[in-house]
């Protein structure tokens, strides 16, 4: 694991680790923006907790929350992926990704990225968060070490989710 995710782990509290990964994991898979969504397993209620980007001109998600009833997983195939599988989606150009990746318009006009990566964080069997790296304006081929940090990052980080929202009392 690079350094830099090494230091951001190494914070003294967990919502301090979660802020400084946001921009350090941009810096690694020079990405434009990554958010941290974490949801309570039991109620299907979320929120974005952490989002960083490189510049303004991309849209802070903090504090945006959703409930995940019914069709959500309809109306984001990429959601209905991770609460299949902790497998994570490396989703080069939203442009040619196929129906069963992700819906166009939905990933247009909430999120305006162009490529991505949905990484899952499982704990304990259970979905506890989605961490979203993206790119704007341009497809993205992910490489075999961006998977490889995306797999340390997920192991790593979804117990630390799991607690903190039981920290939280969520």
């Amino acid at each position: 694991m690079p350094d830099i995710l090494q230091a951001a782990f190494a914070e003294s509290d967990l919502d301090a680790t979660f802020a400084a990964l946001m921009p350090a994991l941009c810096q690694v898979w020079r990405c434009d923006r990554c958010f941290l969504y974490l949801r309570n397993p039991q109620t299907g209620q979320g929120r974005i907790t952490h989002c960083w980007g490189t510049s303004p001109e991309w849209a802070d998600l903090s504090g945006s929350d959703w409930l995940e009833e019914g069709d959500i997983a309809s109306k984001d195939p990429l959601m209905a992926i991770a609460f299949r599988t902790a497998e994570p989606v490396f989703v080069e150009d939203i442009e040619t990704a196929g129906l069963e990746i992700v819906n166009l318009d939905y990933e247009r006009d909430v999120f305006q990225h162009r490529a991505l990566i949905h990484a899952p964080l499982y704990h304990d069997g259970l979905l506890y968060g989605i961490l979203e790296p993206c790119v704007f304006h341009q497809p993205r081929v992910w490489t075999e070490g961006d998977r490889r940090i995306t797999a340390q990052v997920q192991a790593k980080l979804a117990p630390l989710v799991a607690a903190y929202l039981h920290e939280q009392g969520a």
